[in-house]
């Protein structure tokens, strides 16, 4: 399957937000963006037996259709719809299996009117995130999980806000990664919107198109993102002479991006094909 055409065509399918991008205060490095590319393209070529960017197109494409199919059934979403679509949601698996169970009738509400409300992404965001009540660490995880819900519903028409991708509080993510220099910055002018992420997936549009890259130019730029977060984590846990146990196998570069996307998960993994390989 070709992912690629000449540079005049490139982007041709990367002005599909319904979103107002909010215009960039920072810039991006090219270079490390073609770094993240070749440390994905070589993780894909270790790994064997996977047919390289497309078969996590593919897996990305499988959870979208679940999410799109769950949510689109609003007022008759249930708990098992809950459960299916926490399963596919890092942070939700890792930490709110008692929480799904404990306040089932809040969630299914949220997700409800998550999928139904004319209210903007950034306030249905912020009302999810506020089941949680006063518990801070639980309302981050379902933040999390409304930016999924949001972002695999329809993800060309709205980025993934996760906080792994951007956390305006903490200034880290993703985005971080891809600045020159960041290490030495102790503040990151990128807002606390998800206008802000869709500002900064344009920019990710335009520098893949330049490397000629054309569809599916959302699911591409997740990878992306989860690649730097992922090189992040490691080097983040390797100099705090951290053990990997949270995240998998250390000599295993695929796990902690399939991972984060939620497509190592039933329902949103990998082909059959390629599970042996990578998990």
């Amino acid at each position: 399957m070709r992912w690629f055409k000449r540079p005049a065509e490139a982007g041709a399918e990367a002005s599909g937000s319904g979103l107002v991008p909010e215009p960039l205060q920072v810039t991006f490095n090219k270079e490390i963006l073609a770094t993240k590319l070749g440390s994905l393209r070589a993780a894909i070529a270790e790994a064997g037996g996977v047919e390289g960017l497309e078969t996590f197109i593919e897996a990305l494409r499988s959870k979208q259709e679940v999410f799109t199919r769950v949510l689109a059934k609003g007022p008759e979403i249930d708990g098992t719809d809950l459960r299916t679509l926490g399963g596919l949601v890092f942070t939700v698996r890792r930490k709110l299996g008692p929480a799904l169970a404990e306040r089932e009738g809040a969630l299914l509400q949220g997700m409800r009117e998550l999928a139904e409300s004319e209210l903007s992404v950034d306030d249905r965001l912020h009302a999810f995130a506020g089941i949680a009540g006063e518990d801070k660490k639980l309302r981050r995880a379902f933040w999390d999980f409304a930016a999924e819900m949001l972002h695999f519903r329809d993800p060309e028409s709205v980025p993934l806000a996760a906080r792994w991708v951007w956390d305006a509080g903490t200034t880290t993510g993703a985005l971080r990664e891809f600045i020159q220099g960041n290490d030495t910055m102790r503040q990151v002018p990128i807002g606390d919107t998800v206008a802000s992420i869709e500002g900064a997936r344009r920019w990710f549009y335009d520098a893949l198109g330049e490397e000629g890259f054309y569809r599916d130019m959302h699911f591409v730029v997740d990878l992306v993102w989860a690649q730097a977060y992922s090189d992040y984590a490691r080097s983040l846990s390797m100099g705090m002479g951290m053990i990997d146990a949270q995240f998998g196998a250390q000599q295993d570069p695929l796990e902690l991006v399939v991972k984060i996307l939620g497509i190592d998960a039933p329902g949103g993994r990998l082909k059959a094909a390629t599970e042996e390989t990578l998990h």
